[in-house]
């Protein structure tokens, strides 16, 4: 997703009919922590010479995160990077859950860790195009190897894990942000809101999502859970107020959470049995290809060693991919 960002929420709804961007609070919510002077006050003491009250401490740099063009590039710069010529890599890795039902406690399905490299192009009306490719894997989530199969603990089934591999994932972000949902044009109000805190910001960002399912259970009645698909993801970011408003600095680095619900993946073969599955997973900016966990790293250079580049400029306008998109072009439907 991109590392678990903007462009993974947004890559599995293209056919949405509906899309819902929850800010949470309503505007940006800030908050600013309060530092105490020291000191004594000014008079006389001991041989009657005046003192000094010490120097409060400074304030934290400071961002109007109500200007819409202040706030849409506090957030690009922290998601990825405001330099052009720069490609950004963002780790993320958690677990996934089944939801079962209100009496049932949550059960552990598999692990999942991945990375997304993003691009920004800034654009002369001040908007921003995002491209993103994005990888993950799936893990034992016991061992924490990654897998080719898994066992249905509900089916007892033996079935291949589909790794996520979304080659494209464009988008531009605007005060007014535009998507491409397979031909049809949705704009949406661009304003996510932030936290302060002292000397940190955090960031949030939420979709939520409901679209007719483009993989219908008359043609993929293993694969589909259902002829509707409802989605939510929660991505929530912390950075320092210090790098997020530095001039000097194309980025800031963050440490966050990525979380998602969603219906059963089509690999598992649920069909439409009752339940969902929730995505719980750490994200972090690692900066580059190096900086990933070593046998994330190696298990992408040997079976996709071309997820390590973003997308040219040559993909723009053209189709997203998402996990429906690339399972149905890559599969046939299970009997």
């Amino acid at each position: 997703m991109w590392q678990g960002s903007l462009l993974n929420a947004l890559a599995d709804r293209r056919t949405a009919l509906r899309t819902f961007f929850s800010w949470g609070a309503a505007g940006a919510a800030l908050a600013t922590g309060v530092a105490a002077c020291g000191g004594r006050p000014p008079g006389t003491g001991g041989g009657g010479t005046a003192t000094t009250p010490a120097a409060a401490p400074a304030a934290p740099p400071a961002i109007d995160f109500g200007d819409p063009a202040a706030n849409l590039k506090a957030f690009v710069k922290l998601t990825g990077d405001l330099d052009p010529s720069v490609s950004t890599v963002g780790w993320f890795g958690g677990d996934i859950f089944a939801v079962l039902g209100p009496d049932k406690p949550l059960q552990k399905l598999v692990g999942v860790e991945g990375f997304g490299v993003l691009r920004v192009a800034p654009q002369p009306d001040g908007s921003y195009r995002l491209f993103n490719r994005e990888l993950a894997y799936y893990k034992d989530p016991k061992t924490g190897e990654f897998i080719d199969t898994w066992t249905n603990p509900f089916t007892n089934e033996t079935v291949e894990v589909s790794p996520i591999h979304n080659k494209v994932v464009n988008a531009e972000i605007a005060p007014v942000m535009k998507m491409d949902f397979d031909g049809t044009l949705v704009e949406v109000p661009f304003s996510p809101p932030w936290t302060v805190l002292g000397g940190k910001a955090f960031s949030l960002f939420e979709v939520h999502t409901a679209f007719p399912n483009p993989m219908t259970p008359a043609a993929w009645p293993r694969e589909s859970a259902g002829p509707v698909t409802r989605i939510s993801e929660i991505f929530q970011r912390s950075t320092t107020l210090a790098e997020l408003a530095d001039p000097a600095r194309t980025h800031a680095d963050y440490a966050g959470t990525w979380t998602r619900i969603g219906p059963w993946l089509p690999w598992m073969l649920q069909g439409q049995a009752p339940g969902h599955i929730l995505y719980r997973t750490f994200m972090d900016r690692t900066g580059t290809a190096e900086r990933l966990p070593p046998a994330l790293r190696a298990r992408a250079e040997k079976l996709h060693p071309d997820f390590f580049v973003a997308p040219g400029d040559e993909t723009w306008g053209g189709p997203n991919d998402s996990s429906f998109s690339v399972y149905m072009a890559e599969n046939k439907p299970k009997v």
